[in-house]
């Protein structure tokens, strides 16, 4: 199949478009260094499988006919991403041996990253062979190591390399300084930058893995309170660390100080879908947090994006509220523009109570509806809540 592929393939679009600038998409894995060094164009790239010597096959036509090898390092993105699927589903190793005691150089590079440099490649017209992989240098271990702590994980063990998997086995770092010298870079400079910026990567693994079965969804040791604007989230919340001895986080607050500037200002210079990106983006910075009640914004639940974050965040529970009480709670307050303009604050609750509530059922692990309670017995029926739930998670494998 790879014969078939990819060197007749290259020989039937030479033979169709003679004109063409050909452009072959290659692998860093025809360099088959596994003594740590760092891996240029011209370092010797003789693979020791056929599947890669074809690769090389393939390579030689493109660059016969003044065309452009690209070698793509291994990609990740929404949807794709071994290294942390793997370490959620338990099945993470560090391969060492004595050449590489803190497991083999990882070299990624992010889908989006790859399509640029594609794109780069083709229209400035860059004959030759370039090594499309990000800026890190990061073995196995400290990338392993790194994420372990960022979503609460033990830190996986040591395993013997693995020669038989696809790629092979190898220890290298592949440069990208060739490609960089000609105006390409990288919007994700490396994995843990990407893990933060893109909206998609994190919260698509973890629907991944949660969807599979495989293993229990991991859940951070936190409590998350969700709820319309006047549920009680932030006051219920600080009651609730204070009773467990957590931290307390509000996630508007923390929006507000990265702005610079209040909730209203954001609204009106970047709309509510630039509060929905930032709010988003905060979430994602509270991964690896334990031991805290997250108090979030009453539409976090909106963007898809954020469900599987808010699950593996911790323990969710839902304040729910007629609309009389929380336009009572909302009367006074000018901070929020979504209860701004000519629609009644009740008849808006109303609409909003509609629109959300099914979203909050949704994701709750527990709903209370506060209206008959107090603030201090609302706490307590969250804290004692999230005792049970994590006591009866702690003997059962994450």
């Amino acid at each position: 199949m790879y014969q078939a592929v990819y060197v007749d393939g290259m020989k039937h679009l030479l033979a169709a478009f003679p004109q063409a600038w050909p452009l072959y998409t290659s692998s860093t894995s025809v360099y088959p260094q596994t003594d740590g060094s760092t891996v240029v164009e011209a370092s010797p790239a003789e693979p020791t499988k056929d599947t890669g010597r074809l690769l090389r096959g393939a390579e030689e036509l493109a660059l016969q006919n003044g065309g452009t090898v690209a070698r793509l390092a291994g990609i990740y993105g929404p949807g794709r991403s071994f290294v942390l699927k793997n370490l959620l589903e338990g099945t993470s190793g560090i391969e060492i041996n004595d050449g590489a005691p803190e497991g083999r150089l990882l070299n990624q590079i992010h889908a989006d990253d790859a399509a640029s440099a594609l794109v780069h490649l083709v229209t400035q017209k860059l004959p030759g062979i370039y090594n499309v992989v990000d800026d890190a240098h990061m073995t196995q271990g400290q990338c392993l190591s790194r994420l372990a702590t960022l979503f609460n994980l033990p830190a996986p063990g040591i395993k013997p390399p693995d020669a038989a998997r696809k790629r092979g086995w190898t220890h290298k770092q592949v440069s990208n300084v060739k490609l960089r010298q000609t105006g390409w870079t990288p919007h994700y400079s490396d994995y843990f930058e990407a893990l933060l910026d893109d909206p998609k990567l994190a919260s698509s693994i973890l629907q991944l893995v949660s969807t599979a079965e495989a293993v229990p969804f991991h859940r951070a040791e936190n409590i998350v309170l969700i709820g319309l604007m006047g549920s009680g989230k932030s006051t219920v919340g600080r009651i609730v660390a204070h009773m467990l001895g957590f931290q307390f986080i509000d996630t508007d607050h923390l929006i507000v100080d990265q702005a610079r500037c209040s909730i209203p200002e954001i609204f009106e210079r970047e709309g509510e879908l630039g509060f929905r990106q930032r709010e988003s983006r905060v979430l994602r910075q509270l991964l690896g947090r334990r031991h805290t009640v997250i108090a979030t914004g009453g539409g976090i639940v909106t963007q898809p994006v954020n469900g599987p974050l808010l699950r593996h965040l911790g323990f969710i529970t839902w304040l729910e509220a007629t609309t009389e009480l929380l336009a009572r709670r909302t009367a006074a307050n000018n901070d929020r523009p979504l209860l701004q303009g000519e629609e009644s604050p009740r008849v808006k609750l109303q609409r909003l109570i509609e629109e959300r509530s099914p979203l909050y059922k949704a994701l709750a692990d527990l709903r209370i509806q506060t209206d008959e309670l107090t603030q201090p017995e609302s706490a307590y029926g969250v804290a004692e809540s999230a005792r049970m739930f994590f006591s009866k998670r702690v003997s059962k494998p994450n």
